[in-house]
């Protein structure tokens, strides 16, 4: 029996990390209109034997038994206990202990994100590293329903550093982010995981942002979904399909996927596994319209945070792919609103990608352009490239902790102030000379240079007969590239243009001095002559 009357959110626990320079926010479920009271107090605030908090506050549940506690800012700092409890009770206080302040993120989105630190290629290199005790690392768990507690196995529900076994099943682009982040800020950082795999973002807005078009599609292709369903017979088939997702027999078929398999042994998997139970769309699925908003998300609202790092996009591609930007900024615009608080947000823009499994990557040029479309438009907001980093057959590229270091590297620029180089080249201009070439101007490509492989530039011609053809030669001038068109190919009639890595599956191996690889795009191109 719990002896404790107060009801904290899952991730309040010893070894937690608090947002420093930020509002103090303690929050929870109590008896109703009860005084509940918190101190913290630091590892050297004791006299005479007794303690003296450093900071305290209090605040009354309301007639639903909810409260809100809002103490000032702390600096950053570590080595903190802290007491919450009801006054004048007598009832023992929680304590909580090893407790830090400093950078909080949110890592959100879907399989990507969540990708284990043991599946990233350099997973050995980083098991040499010496441990950083500074990093926090929490990964809420995976709740489809209410009720629903058995997704995650190990490594989820509480607060843990890299010493730590969990460390291998978190988030690897996460983790290398935490990592480059403190050692640059010096300061502790901590990262809470709040993913899932093969989750549209429709899943992780409140229903607001879906009720207006074209987003309401999601609900609507939800209310089709159940309209003829039995609520009994809906619940049995899922709670069925839940039993046999949650196995630790499904996980241990599943995770040779999550290595990389070739094509042929995706196909192999596919036919061995098609008669395995499913869960249908409906109030136990969890990437229903919201659900992983209010069974996931809305947990920490309104917990204070640095920023969010964002990697998701692939579930929302195909038909969907053209209001991506809608559906993304809604997500933006109501997770600042809900935390009254205008955090950054940091991208991942989709890796290049073919089949896997029965997906495919149909809409992904357009969810890209959708990704940069946001990043342009909403403040606070930067995307990171990394289409030199895909492959054909696998929808997961193993270079996690590049893309972290990626990440750091815009939270290094843009966040905390370093003059770095930390943006992905973008093209703003492209144009046609007198000699005949096309010079494609970039921002952000101090140090342009072809990196490790071809990119995938194509000149395309419009009229009686439209062309898509790549350059004969591609050469890199300072912040520029001149691309020359082939013999067969005659810009001097019609209008023309030139992309790079625009399409579905495309590779960009272009990158400046800081390694970051150019966003793709498609540019028409002007004259510079009359």
């Amino acid at each position: 029996m719990n002896r404790h009357s107060i009801t904290l959110p899952t991730f309040f626990k010893s070894g937690m990390i608090f947002q420093r320079d930020k509002e103090i926010h303690i929050y929870g479920d109590a008896a109703p209109l009860a005084a509940v009271a918190a101190d913290f107090y630091s590892a050297d605030s004791s006299a005479s034997g007794r303690l003296h908090p450093i900071l305290s506050g209090k605040a009354h549940a309301d007639t639903s038994g909810h409260f809100l506690l809002t103490l000032p800012p702390l600096p950053a700092s570590k080595s903190l206990s802290l007491q919450i409890y009801v006054e004048n009770t007598g009832e023992p206080p929680i304590l909580l202990t090893d407790i830090s302040f400093g950078d909080i993120w949110i890592a959100a989105g879907q399989s990507n994100m969540e990708f284990f630190l043991k599946y990233d290629k350099d997973f050995e290199a980083v098991s040499r590293l010496p441990r950083n005790p500074e990093i926090h690392m929490f990964n809420m768990p995976q709740q489809a329903f209410c009720g629903h507690n058995s997704h995650n196995r190990s490594g989820y529900g509480y607060w843990f550093r890299d010493d730590d076994s969990a460390v291998n099943t978190f988030s690897a682009p996460a983790y290398s982010f935490a990592r480059e982040i403190q050692e640059a800020a010096g300061i502790p950082i901590g990262i809470i995981g709040c993913n899932w795999g093969g989750s549209s973002a429709s899943a992780w807005v409140p229903e607001e942002v879906l009720q207006k078009p074209p987003l309401d599609t999601y609900l609507k292709a939800y209310e089709d979904a159940v309209r003829d369903t039995c609520s009994d017979a809906i619940r049995e088939v899922s709670l069925a399909g839940w039993t046999f997702e949650d196995s630790l027999q499904h996980s241990i078929a599943f995770e040779p996927l999550l290595y990389g398999m070739s094509r042929t042994e995706q196909l192999t998997y596919m036919k061995e596994h098609e008669t395995d139970p499913v869960i249908p769309m409906g109030p136990y699925n969890f990437n229903r319209p919201c659900g992983l908003y209010e069974q996931m998300l809305s947990a920490l609202i309104p917990f204070s945070i640095k920023g969010v790092l964002w990697y998701q996009g692939e579930s929302d591609a195909g038909e969907l792919a053209p209001m991506y930007d809608k559906l993304l900024s809604g997500l933006i615009r109501a997770w600042r609103s809900n935390w009254q608080d205008n955090f950054p947000f940091l991208l991942v823009q989709l890796a290049p990608f073919g089949e896997w499994l029965s997906c495919d990557s149909k809409g992904y040029a357009i969810v890209r352009e959708k990704q940069e479309l946001t990043a342009s438009t909403l403040p606070d907001v930067f995307l990171t490239g990394i289409m030199d980093l895909g492959s054909y057959y696998d929808i997961h590229p193993k270079e996690k902790m590049e893309i972290g270091r990626r990440l750091a590297l815009l939270a290094r620029g843009h966040v905390y102030g370093e003059p770095i180089l930390c943006d992905s080249p973008k093209a703003v201009s492209a144009s046609l000379t007198e000699e005949g070439t096309i010079l494609v101007s970039f921002a952000h490509a101090e140090g342009l240079n072809p990196g490790k492989g071809s990119s995938d530039f194509l000149l395309h011609t419009e009229g009686k007969d439209p062309q898509s053809v790549p350059p004969a030669a591609v050469k890199i001038s300072g912040t520029e590239v001149i691309l020359t068109p082939p013999d067969t190919l005659s810009l001097t009639d019609g209008s023309c243009s030139v992309s790079l890595g625009y399409r579905d599956y495309a590779e960009i191996h272009l990158q400046n001095a800081a390694g970051l690889t150019a966003l793709p795009f498609q540019l028409p191109v002007q004259r510079r002559f009359l």
